[in-house]
């Protein structure tokens, strides 16, 4: 037998979903404005009062972005760095966890206790050391620094 929704219910409910709405504007809004604003040419972005919408759509931000060389590297680069690491933070989260799973070893509690406790360590204390050690290795200012930096910092996790 289905329940009978008083008024009380009806009312918290509806409440509940206007709390929820109201939350997804402002969650939401940055985001639309940052798309809006992208639209909009320099003098509209910067007028007063500001326009929810554009008045006249625009391409011109785009345009420059993409048609600078300078800019599409830096693209790459985010992109080849950001795809590197999270396919190798799969791979190896997806060992270490497949292996903490299935296989009892010696010290198997104390090494997950380690790994675990890793992400209580505030990540700017790494950065110093980490820094000595890839200039001592000499990979400064490569992929593989950037890549192996953000590995450390998502593997914690990922297990």
């Amino acid at each position: 037998m289905r329940k009978r929704h008083t008024p009380k219910d009806r009312l918290i409910t509806v409440a509940l979903h206007v709390a929820l709405a109201a939350g997804l504007f402002f969650a939401a809004f940055p985001i639309y404005w940052m798309l809006s604003s992208s639209f909009k040419s320099n003098t509209e972005i910067f007028a007063l009062p500001p326009t929810v919408l554009p008045k006249a759509f625009t391409l011109e931000a785009y345009a420059a972005i993409l048609g600078d060389p300078v800019k599409l590297r830096f693209f790459f680069n985010s992109y080849f760095v950001a795809g590197a690491v999270t396919v190798l933070t799969v791979l190896i989260a997806l060992l270490a966890a497949y292996g903490f799973s299935r296989f009892n070893f010696r010290g198997k509690g104390s090494l997950n206790t380690l790994i675990i406790s890793t992400q209580t360590i505030p990540p700017i204390t790494l950065l110093i050391p980490f820094f000595g050690l890839v200039v001592s290795y000499g990979i400064f200012d490569t992929y593989v620094a950037l890549i192996l930096t953000y590995l450390v910092f998502t593997l914690p996790y990922a297990i």
